[in-house]
């Protein structure tokens, strides 16, 4: 796997310690997270089939499938999956687990991904059933688990997809490299050529996708450049650096401020900084890649040099 850069800015600077992000999510999603029980696990804290009968009576609980009752504050799309007899997987579990996932066009929107042990009448409209590998549940939870939503993935999404999610789990600490090449190893080799090498320093799934499409043209890219005076910028590549948004909102003022003052500190290092808004990597990709090509070969010699000057400072 490919890891942050060693390249720092002048060659003489001392980058800062940078501490082990806090983990974010988990790897399993219970009733506090989700909003739905099951019967054994309400019993279990206390209630009596009695006591949930009144709960339903009163709108305080709501029986959605077989064994299984709902607050009103529960996920739509998890009880949607439940009603119908499934549960949630792929990259709608994913995102509910907490991690970075892509742009989704308009066809596939309102698609929820489920599974279930059995094959059984045709699926309701809007439900995309992962085929199954078992004849019983493989967990008790609404959700798939992160490896198992993730296994599900590597078989159904795009190679760029999976990488997204896979270096998202990474970076959220959710999952160890060591984790994440077991879970490739355990997919076919169709799957992992698909996927292709990936990154333990992206920071969103929109520098993913930039890193992943230049190292596939045969560029050679840092991840996370230390420059002094500026502090870590996403990457570099053939003379120009990138900053990448991974954001679909728009920066707050402040934040909007701090990456001008980030642009001016590299302008006067003589870096040529080219920053890439969330809009231009995941609605206008085609027409950002040619932007990305034509700014390296306009001003990527001259930035080149400059780099190579400041290294040997």
């Amino acid at each position: 796997m490919h890891g942050p850069s060693r390249l720092r800015l002048p060659g003489s600077a001392a980058p800062p310690y940078r501490p082990l992000r806090q983990r974010r999510g988990t790897l399993r999603l219970g009733p506090t997270q989700l909003g739905v029980s099951r019967r054994e696990e309400l019993l279990a804290q206390g209630h009596t089939d009695w006591s949930l009968r009144t709960a339903v009576e009163r709108g305080e609980l709501r029986r959605v499938a077989r064994g299984w009752f709902a607050q009103p504050t529960a996920q739509p799309d998890v009880l949607t999956a439940l009603l119908a007899g499934y549960r949630l997987t792929c990259v709608d579990a994913a995102a509910l687990h907490g991690l970075w996932t892509p742009h989704r066009g308009p066809s596939e929107q309102d698609l929820l991904h489920v599974h279930k042990p059995s094959s059984g009448p045709t699926a309701p409209p809007g439900l995309l059933v992962h085929s199954p590998r078992s004849r019983t549940w493989p967990e008790a939870d609404a959700v798939a688990s992160l490896p198992l939503a993730l296994e599900h993935a590597l078989r159904c999404q795009s190679g760029e997809t999976c990488a997204i999610l896979l270096e998202s789990a990474i970076e959220h600490r959710l999952l160890t490299p060591t984790a994440v090449q077991e879970l490739l190893d355990g997919a076919p080799a169709a799957v992992r050529s698909r996927i292709g090498m990936l990154s333990t320093a992206s920071d969103s799934g929109s520098e993913t996708r930039v890193v992943r499409w230049l190292r596939r043209r045969r560029f050679h890219v840092e991840q996370q450049v230390f420059v002094e005076g500026v502090g870590f910028i996403d990457a570099y590549v053939g003379g120009v650096f990138l900053e990448i948004d991974g954001r679909s909102f728009h920066s707050s003022e402040d934040a909007f401020g701090r990456d001008r003052r980030r642009d001016l500190r590299s302008i006067r290092h003589g870096l040529q900084v080219l920053r890439l808004s969330y809009e231009q990597v995941w609605h206008r990709w085609e027409s950002t890649q040619e932007d990305i090509l034509s700014t390296i070969d306009e001003v990527g010699a001259f930035g080149r040099r400059k780099v190579e000057q400041l290294a040997a400072r």
